[in-house]
C-alpha cells in the first residue's frame, strides 16, 4: 500500500503549553514560514503539564477524524534536551512526530505503525536548536517538510522500536473484577477509564448492564446509561463516551470533584 499523501496537508497540534505563553505561536510561525500553504488545526493545548498519558489519549481519539494524510505534532515532552529520540512514525491513514516517551503508544493502539523513523537530519531542523525547545525547532520544521512532499525517509533513519504506552491495560483480580485506572478527567469533571466498551462487553456478556458494578473513591455506581440525561440530576453513574471508553459522569455536575480524583485514581469492576 502506498504512503498517504502529505503534499498540502492539514497539520495538527496537541500539547501541553497552554494559550498564555508564545509557544504554540511559534511552532505555527515556524510551519507558515516553511510551508505556507499549509493548514493548521489545534487538537489541544490544555494537556496537563508533562501529561504524557492524557497527552497519547487525546490525539489518539481525535486524529481518526481527520483525512487521510494528515500530519499530527504531539509535543508532551519533560525529557526534552535528554537522551530521548524523536520520531516519525506512519501509520495507514496519518503520520506522527512526537518525542519517544510512551505518548504515541497510546496513538498505535488505535492505528498500529507502518513505519517508524527516529528524526536524526539536523539539516531539516532550525539553524539554531535550543535544548529546551525540541516541538519548535525540529518537529515543526520536520512537519512542515512533510507537508511540502519531503519523504518520511529523508528525514531519519528507521527503528523498530517505541517507548511502550505508560497506561496500563485493565488488570485481573479475583472473583470477576477489573482493577482500572482513570486516564484523565475532561473539563465537564467526567472521569475516563483505561476500558473500552466492546472491551467490557467482551468480558460482561450479554446481560453486562444488568450485573454492572464500578467502585470508585469509595463509592459504588450500579448504573450504567445511554445518555447524561438518563441519570437524575446529581447522580453518580457510568456510561460509555463519544471514544468508547468507559466514564464516570455526574448529571450537572462533575465526578472529578465529587469523587475528589483525577487521573491515575483506581477503580474496580465487577462482574
Amino acid at each position: 500500500m502506498q504512503p498517504p499523501r502529505t503534499r498540502g496537508s492539514v497539520i495538527t497540534l496537541t500539547t501541553d503549553f497552554g494559550l498564555k505563553d508564545p509557544y504554540v505561536a511559534s511552532m505555527k510561525g515556524v510551519i507558515l514560514s516553511l510551508a505556507p500553504e499549509a493548514r493548521i488545526v489545534d487538537i489541544s493545548h490544555e494537556v496537563p503539564p508533562q501529561g504524557i498519558v492524557e497527552g497519547g489519549f487525546t490525539l489518539a481519539c481525535a486524529f481518526p477524524h481527520f483525512p487521510k494524510g494528515t500530519i499530527h505534532v504531539l509535543v508532551v515532552d519533560p525529557g526534552v534536551g535528554t537522551s530521548r529520540r524523536l520520531l516519525l512514525a506512519r501509520t495507514e491513514n496519518h503520520f506522527f512526530l512526537a518525542p519517544d516517551n510512551g505518548a504515541l503508544g497510546l496513538v498505535f493502539d488505535v492505528e498500529p505503525p507502518r513505519e517508524i523513523r527516529e528524526i536524526s537530519a539536523i539539516h531539516y531542523s532550525r539553524p539554531e536548536v535550543s535544548p529546551t525547545f525540541h516541538g519548535r525547532d525540529i518537529l515543526a520544521p520536520a512537519a512542515a517538510r512533510l507537508a511540502r512532499g519531503t519523504l518520511a525517509s529523508h528525514l531519519g533513519d528507521p527503528t523498530q522500536e517505541f517507548v511502550p504506552s505508560p497506561l496500563p491495560p485493565p488488570e485481573p483480580l479475583e472473583g470477576s473484577r477489573l482493577r482500572l485506572r482513570v486516564i484523565t478527567a475532561d473539563r465537564f469533571g467526567n472521569l475516563i477509564l483505561n476500558l473500552r466498551q466492546q472491551q467490557y462487553h467482551e468480558l460482561a456478556g450479554a446481560s453486562s448492564g444488568e450485573r454492572f458494578s464500578l467502585e470508585i473513591a469509595s463509592r459504588r455506581i450500579s448504573r450504567l446509561v445511554r445518555t447524561y440525561g438518563e441519570a437524575a440530576p446529581r447522580e453518580l453513574v457510568a456510561l460509555f463516551n463519544s471514544s468508547g471508553y468507559v466514564e464516570v459522569a455526574v448529571r450537572e455536575g462533575s465526578a472529578a470533584r465529587t469523587l475528589a480524583c483525577g487521573a491515575g485514581a483506581e477503580a474496580i469492576l465487577a462482574f
